[in-house]
């Protein structure tokens, strides 16, 4: 569900026959103004996304890692908290897992308006390829959110849609594998 106002998301969300996933992303904008429908609308969906001061202002924590664990119990499955170009981190609620992972190390950048939303719609875009039921969901957010961080990065590289008009799947691939042997220990 695109950031917009949360009532419209629970609206659209009403019109979807047995959704296999659902993942809202929000912003402070309505963390202000629309809390009450944005805290039903988290208990309807699997997962929000968001950046980590505004995990922080929708539990009132100061810490990011306690506002996670809070967030991920009020929706079905899991939180990820953007944290720009320190990577994000995933919140799992079943078993309180915690995974961080750093943001692909960026040296070119032109302009990173938008990369928060590449992020969000790497990770999506990945899951969505990918239905291996054999792998646990778990495994595979973990990898999403590696994807995600690896179409903000090509995003930054310049201006507006630029640098994504130029790539394809091969090259997302390719730079995933040199972030997976990166990150690797």
């Amino acid at each position: 569900l695109a950031n917009t106002h949360p009532a419209l998301q629970s609206e659209l969300l009403s019109q979807c026959e047995n959704p296999t996933l659902v993942v809202a992303d929000t912003m402070d904008l309505w963390l202000e103004t629309q809390r009450e429908p944005l805290l039903d609308l988290l208990k309807k969906i699997d997962g929000l996304v968001l950046n980590d001061s505004e995990s922080k202002q929708l539990t009132g924590k100061t810490n990011v890692i306690e506002a996670g664990l809070e967030i991920a119990r009020m929706v079905k499955r899991f939180c990820v908290i953007k944290k720009g170009e320190h990577g994000a981190v995933l919140f799992m609620r079943d078993d309180s897992s915690v995974f961080p992972l750093p943001g692909y190390p960026a040296a070119d950048v032109v302009d990173p308006t938008g990369a928060g939303d590449c992020f969000a719609g790497g990770m999506m875009g990945y899951l969505a390829s990918t239905d291996d039921a054999s792998d646990d969901f778990s495994k595979r957010l973990r990898r999403a959110i590696a994807y995600g961080a690896v179409v903000a990065s090509f995003e930054l590289e310049d201006f507006s849609l630029n640098r994504l008009l130029g790539i394809g799947r091969g090259d997302i691939d390719d730079r995933f594998g040199e972030f997976l042997e990166m990150t690797r220990f």
